[in-house]
């Protein structure tokens, strides 16, 4: 299905999530739990499950260029293999900047050029196995990439590369270790980090036209820009998937931690014996340095792939990934067959399937659920279009996402113990009664801060056993 997007700050939202789990410790259920609510008694309190009609869709719209203050830019680069998904290919394109605005190695001795990308801290997949490793290759990149304030990149968006001279060979890194890829540790950092030796003289071809005009001009920051493109970091080949991708982090505290070049080197006519060489950085800074994120997936060969075709009426499993991944389409009937009174909450409950268990490392952090308008809900909006459910307003704040919650839960369901994600919508239910509307129609995803990672399988609407389809759970306080 391609949703016609109407939300200009869908990206800024979705990285907002990150700093709201920090914020609000979002772990805890902040839900009216089932057990301390009465039963159906003379209080007035009652219960009601509606089903959901689900499916699995592909969404393609996450813009990996993203960058908000406080919330770091991580980048997942490698080829990663799933036995359910299918494989995924990251790589990363990022311009450097300098402080020296001017040719620093005239005359100068250059002993090595090293890139150096910070290890986020976090692998995708079998992070456990010592032995997996990745091959990695670093390109120039034959195009600009433009002002980071006005161009927004997606996850397929590419740029073209010298592959006719890289800037590296092939490197093979054991994820485990992330060590230096060339076995020198010539500088501690304050991270661990990737190292990859570049070839001097590719190096220089390429970086020696935009330093020498540095001096001269008027605007030197936008014309080194203009002429050392960037670079991108890749999986050397793509067809051989690993069990495990590493994310790095871009942005730093300082210039030995942050991702770019290194460049060591010396005066020849004073160096002499035992001299330290100075050292000249190259580094990306999130205020000036354009970079996306590229993520490719295919799913031909794999079990996935025949739920994003599916053309059941209603599937009984439905898979989720990071964007851009696959992501849940449910709809959910039967809002005007709601009794009369006051809603208390609306909870959608969403169910991983047993057969499907995967330690919680790989699943979603989060879940984040979008409307999809129909032709006369929400009035105004236009059928197809995309709109923030009511219960994520005021949307400059964060508070909402708290009650929302989105996180995942042990529930009971059914009298059967299930691993549940949990999103609540008690205003969006009280607008569409309002409204006279019979059907709410979400799009959930998961969110932007791994781009591609995590996976989940649960039960959708048709599932056999009926403790795994998901509901919408709404309590209301009859009149």
């Amino acid at each position: 299905m391609v949703l016609k997007r109407q939300l200009f700050s869908h990206s800024i939202i979705i990285a907002l999530i990150a700093v709201a789990a920090t914020q609000f410790g979002c772990r805890e259920n902040t839900l009216i739990r089932s057990k301390v609510l009465p039963a159906n008694d003379t209080v007035g309190i009652r219960t009601v499950a509606l089903p959901c009609i689900t499916h699995t869709y592909y969404d393609p719209f996450a813009i990996t260029s993203t960058d908000i203050g406080g919330i770091p830019i991580y980048q997942g680069v490698g080829s990663y293999t799933d036995a359910f998904f299918g494989n995924m290919t990251g790589s990363t394109y990022f311009q450097v900047t300098t402080n020296s605005y001017y040719n620093v190695f005239s005359g100068m001795k250059i002993d090595s050029v090293v890139l150096i990308m910070p290890y986020s801290g976090y692998t995708f997949g079998d992070s456990a196995n010592t032995s997996v490793n990745q091959t990695y290759q670093v390109f120039y990149l034959l195009d600009s990439m433009g002002d980071p304030s006005f161009v927004n990149y997606y996850a397929n968006s590419t740029k073209p590369i010298d592959m006719s001279d890289p800037l590296s060979d092939p490197v093979s890194i054991n994820l485990h270790q992330m060590k230096d890829s060339f076995g020198i540790n010539v500088l501690a950092v304050n991270a661990p980090s990737m190292r990859i030796k570049l070839k001097i003289p590719t190096f220089l071809k390429d970086i020696n036209p935009a330093l020498n005009l540095l001096a001269a001009s008027s605007n030197p920051q936008q014309d080194f820009f203009n002429t050392f493109h960037g670079i991108c970091v890749m999986p050397a080949n793509t067809s051989q998937g690993s069990t495990a991708i590493p994310y790095f982090q871009l942005d730093g505290t300082n210039v030995y931690n942050q991702a770019g070049i290194l460049v060591y080197w010396h005066d020849p006519t004073t160096w002499v014996t035992g001299d330290t060489d100075y050292i000249e950085p190259y580094y990306f800074s999130s205020s000036i340095c354009s970079h996306f994120n590229n993520i490719t997936r295919s799913f031909s060969r794999y079990p996935v792939n025949q739920l994003l075709h599916s053309s059941q009426a209603n599937d009984s499993i439905i898979t989720l990934q990071n964007q851009p991944g696959t992501s849940l389409d449910i709809i959910i009937p039967g809002i005007s067959s709601l009794p009369a009174g006051i809603i208390n909450n609306a909870q959608l409950q969403i169910h991983l399937l047993p057969n499907y268990t995967y330690d919680t490392t790989l699943l979603p952090e989060r879940l984040y659920p979008i409307g999809v308008a129909n032709a006369t809900y929400p009035s105004g909006t236009g059928n197809g279009v995309a709109y923030n459910l009511a219960d994520r307003y005021p949307i400059t704040s964060l508070s909402p996402l708290a009650f929302m919650d989105g996180f995942y839960h042990p529930v009971t369901s059914a009298g059967v113990n299930t691993r549940t994600y949990t999103i609540n919508l008690p205003r969006e239910v009280m607008n569409s009664i309002a409204a006279k509307n019979d059907t709410i129609h979400l799009h959930i995803t998961g969110t932007e801060d791994y781009y591609g990672a995590f996976k989940m399988v649960a039960g959708g609407g048709s599932y056999a056993d009926t403790a795994y389809r998901p509901k919408l759970i709404v309590v209301y306080s009859k009149l």
